[in-house]
């Protein structure tokens, strides 16, 4: 004979349906990355579309503007990069440019003229040691 689990019923469940939540704030993921955003605030114009697409929350905010990236959390996904509209215009310019070039926000990083403008950098694990002295 088995006997019955305990197991709550709705009854016993809080006003609401709010229970207690997990976190995930000491699962830090953003070792396993290959490739590193790179913020250059001088060509940032605060839209705030990186933090909002942001899936890990590794755009840290402070007076309502973009502050920079917690890399402990950061998983090198690209989003913020794709979803920053001063890349896409950095893209557009370089592309009138030349129009034959081939280029999006995650090679870009190695074009000089899409470095200069754009607001943020997809670069490789090694480059971001080496040229910008991120851990």
């Amino acid at each position: 004979m088995t006997t019955k689990p305990n197991i709550k019923s709705w009854r016993d469940l809080n006003i609401g349906g709010v229970i207690e939540s997990g976190t995930s704030e000491h699962f830090k993921t953003g070792g396993w990355r290959s490739k590193v955003p790179i913020w250059q605030e001088k060509n940032c114009i605060q839209c705030m579309n990186c933090w909002a697409f942001c899936p890990d929350d590794a755009i840290k905010v402070k007076d309502g503007k973009r502050a920079e990236y917690d890399y402990e959390f950061c998983k090198g996904c690209g989003i913020c990069a794709e979803e920053c509209p001063k890349t896409t215009q950095a893209i557009n310019a370089i592309k009138k440019e030349d129009p034959n070039i081939e280029i999006d926000s995650w090679d870009g990083a190695e074009n000089p003229k899409f470095r200069e403008k754009a607001a943020i950098l997809m670069v490789s694990i090694k480059e971001a040691k080496e040229k910008f002295g991120i851990k």
